[in-house]
């Protein structure tokens, strides 16, 4: 009985984190939104975290660019990838900085070929500063 409340109270602290960890999703992502024009510098990274939905649900990903643009694949039956169909709006943490993006459908079949078959693939669209400015 000791085992099974020590491996329950384990099970329940982790789920409480923030953070994704394995299995169990994340909540939002904290930080200072960044904005840049490109996520070239994403090479840098072998991880990134990804927020969807609202209320949000965070993941980890594997850092996935081809010529210069990010992109991740998403498996059709996996929670995150349905509350991003529902809106591509996301966030992407890269180390420390916290960047808005827009998930855009991939069907070039010279990207879509290296990825697993029976996947989404999105191009991870950065929202710069000048897309956020609102002039009257």
């Amino acid at each position: 009985m000791t085992r099974k409340l020590l491996v329950l109270s384990v099970v329940l602290l982790l789920s409480a984190c923030q953070s994704p960890f394995l299995i169990f999703p994340g909540e939002a992502l904290e930080g200072q939104l960044t904005y840049t024009d490109s996520f070239a510098f994403a090479d840098r990274y072998k991880l990134l975290q990804l927020e969807v939905g609202n209320p949000a649900y965070s993941v980890f990903l594997r850092t996935t660019l081809i010529d210069g643009e990010l992109y991740v694949d998403a498996a059709p039956s996996r929670q995150w990838a349905k509350l991003l169909r529902v809106s591509p709006q996301v966030k992407i943490k890269l180390g420390d900085a916290l960047f808005a993006a827009t998930a855009i459908v991939v069907t070039d079949p010279s990207i879509v070929g290296q990825f697993l078959s029976n996947r989404t693939i999105y191009l991870m669209q950065p929202t710069t500063r000048a897309s956020t400015d609102v002039t009257h």
